[in-house]
């Protein structure tokens, strides 16, 4: 993420264009994203605004694209497949979910599903997953003292050796190493 910086938030008052493409924003009321230059109404006030670099990092928050500004551009049959996955991902990530389990929820064959997320994005929904589950496991580790195996179960990853060696590969070191790093 971002931090909220006076030119920003200017940015987004003024409704900029020319700060399209640099960042989108979150407001934590409507937990909707937008572009700098959305037109809707913004009643927000800074700690209300979360700045992010990229759709999955709002996404990963909750966040969802605001249907006017489209931040997240036109979407085609595949990419609103994605989209949605990527949607349903972020807010039940800390569930045990499988291939299987997801295209059921979408009505899909596996291979429809796993070739669209690959065209899409040039990863398996189970790398994304993976991913996500390390953005919130990082975040964890530096604001909360909850134990490395408590944090592991509530990124869905309830096996303590699987946790850490993923988060290893994902990371570069251990998430004891991680927390006292990031504290």
């Amino acid at each position: 993420m971002y931090s909220l910086t006076k030119k920003r938030y200017q940015a987004i008052k003024e409704q900029d264009h020319s700060y399209d493409g640099k960042f989108i924003y979150g407001v934590m009321d409507d937990h909707r994203v937008c572009c700098p230059s959305c037109e809707r109404e913004k009643n927000c006030v800074p700690d209300d605004v979360r700045i992010f670099k990229t759709n999955d990092e709002a996404l990963f928050e909750g966040f969802i694209p605001c249907p006017d500004c489209q931040p997240f551009g036109p979407l085609s049959e595949k990419a609103d497949l994605v989209y949605r996955v990527k949607v349903y991902l972020a807010a039940h990530y800390q569930q045990r979910l499988t291939l299987e389990s997801l295209s059921a929820a979408f009505d899909c064959s596996t291979g429809v599903l796993h070739r669209a997320f690959m065209t899409q994005t040039d990863e398996s929904p189970q790398a994304y997953l993976i991913r996500l589950r390390m953005y919130h496991a990082k975040k964890m580790l530096s604001q909360s003292a909850d134990s490395v195996a408590v944090i592991g179960l509530k990124v869905g990853i309830p096996n303590l050796s699987y946790f850490n060696t993923v988060f290893k590969q994902q990371t570069g070191m251990t998430a004891v190493q991680y927390r006292k790093q990031n504290r």
